[in-house]
This record gives structure tokens, C-alpha cells and sequence, in this order.
């Protein structure tokens, strides 16, 4: 295999990584990455440095909560963390309580309005969700074996069609630390 194959795979990953990251708005979550992708080798290996996440975030500050007849209604005002938002009021409340009256209009029943307004959602979780969403997507199709590692810095995700490797395994973890020293040194 030539050099120049090995590079062409690799520049095709990274331009879909990039486009994937963009769809997703999480480009600027991610300051650095690293894909290994050997044709040689049935595995693909994937780690990303994460940007820190602003620490947690009150709904008061992604949308308008007022009271409504029987609980508190809320108006997303950035539409950004309407997911997130919506995942954490169906643990919070239980689905059968939230009512979607739009995309960005809910309302939550048996709520209080000053209890929805200061509830936070942690902004890394999200983070991590969401960037674990891109490297799905570009996952190789059938690379269906996986090994994780995910930490509030660094996510390495390892894959293969094949029985995992203890070979691969740590090449992963090497490449996962590394991402984290290098981290340090820019600090």
C-alpha cells in the first residue's frame, strides 16, 4: 500500500469528520484530532480533544419560562439546546408531563415556573452526545465492534468488523493519553 493511499483514505475522513462536525455545531467543541485509519489493519481509530464546555447552564438563559395554567410554559430562545433541554425536563418530569406545543414551545405540567427557570443542564454531557453523534456518522459502515474511551478531555473511539485486537486496544489508549499531554503543553 502506498503512501499515497493511506493519505488519500485519511483526507477523506477528515473532510467528512469536518462537514459532520459543522452540521452538527460542534466544531468549535473540538480543538484537535487525530484519525489512524490503516487499510492494512481492519481497525479505525478515532480521538478528539475536547474544548471545555461552559460549566452548567440555567434554563433561564436558553429560554423564556412563565406560568401557565397547570405547570410553567416554556419558549426555547436558543434553539441550540432544545435537545438537551428536552431530554433533561422528560428525566426531571416523566414525557407524559412535557407537552410540545411547537418546536420551542412546551409546557411542563405540574411544574413551577421558578423551579424550571433555575434548572441547569451540564453542558458537557451535551458536548460529549454531540460529538459522539459526528463520529458515528463517520464511522466505516459495518465497524461495528467497538472499544470507548471518553473522559472530559479526550473521547477515543476504536472500531473494527473483526474480533478487537488487545494490539489495537492499546494503540487507542497510547493515542488517548497522548491527546491529553499535548493538551497540557498548550495550556
Amino acid at each position: 500500500m502506498s503512501e499515497h493511499d493511506e493519505s488519500f483514505a485519511y483526507r477523506n475522513f477528515d473532510t467528512i469528520l469536518r462537514q459532520v462536525m459543522a452540521e452538527l455545531n460542534v466544531t468549535r467543541m473540538v480543538t484537535d484530532y487525530r484519525i489512524k485509519a490503516d487499510p492494512d489493519a481492519p481497525y479505525f481509530l478515532i480521538s478528539l480533544r475536547l474544548g471545555r464546555a461552559r460549566s452548567s447552564i440555567k434554563v433561564s438563559d436558553m429560554a423564556i419560562v412563565e406560568p401557565a395554567q397547570d405547570g410553567g410554559k416554556i419558549t426555547i430562545t436558543d434553539e441550540n439546546w432544545a435537545p438537551a433541554l428536552l431530554t433533561r425536563l422528560w428525566q426531571e418530569y416523566g414525557r407524559d408531563a412535557v407537552e410540545q406545543l411547537t418546536r420551542f414551545e412546551l409546557i411542563v405540567h405540574g411544574a413551577n415556573a421558578d423551579v424550571l427557570e433555575d434548572m441547569e443542564l451540564d453542558p458537557g454531557e451535551e458536548l460529549r452526545s454531540k460529538v459522539l453523534d459526528a463520529v458515528w456518522r463517520i464511522f466505516p459502515e459495518g465497524f461495528k465492534v467497538r472499544h470507548n474511551l471518553v473522559d472530559d478531555q479526550v473521547m477515543t473511539i476504536l472500531g473494527t468488523e473483526h474480533d478487537m485486537e488487545d494490539e489495537w486496544v492499546r494503540i487507542a489508549e497510547e493515542l488517548h493519553e497522548e491527546m491529553h499531554h499535548e493538551r497540557k503543553e498548550d495550556d
